[in-house]
């Protein structure tokens, strides 16, 4: 049987090598870049196995191929985005992996098998015990012929997670709090985390007993600033198009992407604009511009809509003034702000600004320089 297997992770690589499911001859793809019609009709594979992949899949190929993708939920219940996560925050103490027929419909295929699988422990261990039922289902599909069948029960579907569902909530009891913490504790995904002032605290390798949490924790700034670069111009064009976004501005008119780069590029040669991009796990997450004009410097600041409602806004606002102010002492800094944006007039005055005056559907803050 000819099989093609597509992994992006090395891990879920090691388990299947280690279960002689594949070898040096195998043929592998890890790049979406490398998965089309010509290389797969150039093959021409009994099966695709999809053990570990983040994309799209064409209907040219599903439809043409038989494809087999794996899912780490109860199917038809938990379809869709961070299966384990999910069943984890619903309080399941095992789940199911599902090796199943890909269709157009996500996660809607028929099923060939399914393992139960525990949800004890950190992600890491849920992880290893999950590659180990994925490397058993495909012995077993390779050597009988299985046909799947249709899935039965009501469809339930899960939502991916957000950074915002990382922020652990001390709120209820400690165990739904070190349930959010091991649930996430893998080098694959960003760790669970609380805020303080201007730092995030990460928490790993978690333990309880009775009323007591323990937890390694690592502190970093919230907010890492630098200047912005060409590349970011596609992220950034993206963020500004966000609907939410685009109500708080003056201008609220899609923006073209060949346009926006025009105007990306002629800010970034701009000699009076200073433009920061700040970044938190190694994540883009916002950015602030400061435009000299007029012998004032005003401000605008936009957060990445991921990373809304985790408090960053504040650190990257000022840590980029006082990176601007450093080499522009004598300027004041002036903010126009729609008078719905609640949030934002609060993070400036929290700065410092101050109410000037008011322009129509925006009200005007300013800084002043010091005495």
């Amino acid at each position: 049987m000819k099989i093609i297997y597509c992994i992006q992770n090395s891990v879920v690589k090691e388990v299947l090598r280690k279960n002689r499911l594949i070898n040096k001859n195998s043929i592998i793809i890890k790049n979406k870049k490398d998965l089309t019609l010509t290389k797969l009709n150039s093959v021409k594979p009994d099966l695709i196995m999809f053990p570990h992949w983040s994309h799209m899949v064409p209907d040219s190929i599903t439809k043409k191929y038989t494809c087999i993708c794996f899912h780490s939920a109860p199917l038809p219940y938990g379809r869709g985005g961070s299966p384990i996560q999910n069943m984890i925050k619903r309080g399941f103490k095992e789940t199911e992996v599902c090796s199943l027929k890909m269709e157009k419909e996500l996660d809607s295929g028929p099923i060939y098998l399914r393992s139960k699988v525990r949800l004890s422990g950190n992600l890491d261990n849920i992880l290893i015990r999950i590659y180990e039922a994925i490397a058993s289902q495909i012995k077993i599909i390779k050597e009988k012929k299985i046909i799947p069948k249709p899935q039965d029960g009501d469809v339930i579907k899960f939502k991916r997670l957000s950074i915002k569902d990382n922020l652990v909530n001390f709120d209820n009891d400690l165990s739904k709090a070190f349930d959010q913490i091991r649930m996430l504790d893998s080098d694959l995904y960003p760790s669970a985390f609380f805020g303080l002032g201007d730092y995030f605290f990460f928490l790993k390798d978690a333990k309880i007993k009775k009323n007591e949490l323990n937890a390694n924790v690592s502190i970093q700034r919230k907010i890492c600033i630098r200047n912005v670069k060409l590349s970011d111009s596609e992220e950034i064009w993206k963020w500004r198009n966000d609907i939410q976004t685009r109500s708080m501005f003056k201008e609220k008119d899609f923006v073209d992407l060949k346009e926006h780069n025009r105007w990306f590029n002629k800010k970034i040669n701009d000699k009076n604009c200073y433009f920061y991009i700040g970044e938190t796990q190694n994540l883009r997450a916002g950015v602030v511009r400061i435009d000299i004009k007029d012998h004032r410097a005003e401000v605008s600041i936009n957060v990445n809509p991921k990373f809304r409602g985790i408090s960053i806004s504040q650190t990257l606002l000022k840590d980029s003034i006082n990176n601007f102010l450093s080499k522009h002492p004598n300027y004041n800094i002036v903010a126009n702000i729609n008078k719905k944006n609640k949030a934002s007039i609060k993070i400036f005055t929290n700065l410092g600004f101050q109410y000037k005056k008011s322009l129509k559907n925006f009200n005007r803050y300013v800084l002043s320089k010091p005495k």
